[in-house]
């Protein structure tokens, strides 16, 4: 790694579950001294856009706590230490849907949100899609599984109804594919 432009003078852990939480105290490039706050990890997380042989996909409805509010989006997690990213996805699939998929197609990895974390998002379709049992939530996850069309899906993403960067992001990766396979 290169030699870093800024100067960390002070650091100190705000949190460390779920999540680390770092305050550093740096002086940047031009000599201003100033506070960051951020997520120092790099952690994995996958996104999936699950589709059954009927051409729908199978979204989520889940409440997010600092919107106050239900947003939808594709089935997401982070990936487990020592994971691969496939059986990540097959694992999210199952606990927050109940559903099993065969082929799975990935799309380029992308950084949310920079400025704060250094999380890594890997967005995917998922072809083949069948639920096959109950969903196992999580305590903290208040989750409604949604069977859509692909039409509606792509319909609420222009007008405005999905509004979750991350889900938006991976169905314009995922459009041009899908229209390549004739499911769009």
């Amino acid at each position: 790694m290169d030699e870093l432009p800024w100067e960390i003078l002070e650091s100190e852990a705000l949190a460390e579950h779920p999540v680390k939480i770092v305050h550093e105290r740096l002086r940047t490039h031009t000599g201003a001294v100033l506070d960051y706050y951020y997520q120092p990890r790099p952690i994995q997380v996958i996104f999936v856009l699950p589709i059954t042989a009927e051409g729908t996909a199978l979204m989520i409805r889940q409440y997010r706590h600092p919107t106050r509010r239900f947003l939808l989006e594709v089935p997401a997690g982070k990936v487990d230490t020592g994971e691969a990213l496939e059986e990540a996805v097959r694992r999210e699939l199952l606990e927050e849907i109940g559903a099993e998929v065969g082929e799975l197609v990935r799309f380029p990895a992308f950084y949310p949100q920079p400025s704060f974390n250094a999380a890594v998002f890997h967005p995917f379709a998922a072809l083949g899609a069948r639920r096959t049992q109950e969903p196992q939530l999580e305590s903290g996850e208040m989750i409604e599984a949604v069977e859509l069309p692909l039409a509606e899906v792509y319909g609420l993403l222009e007008s405005g109804g999905i509004e979750d960067a991350s889900t938006a992001l991976t169905l314009f990766y995922a459009r041009p594919w899908l229209e390549r396979q004739g499911l769009l």
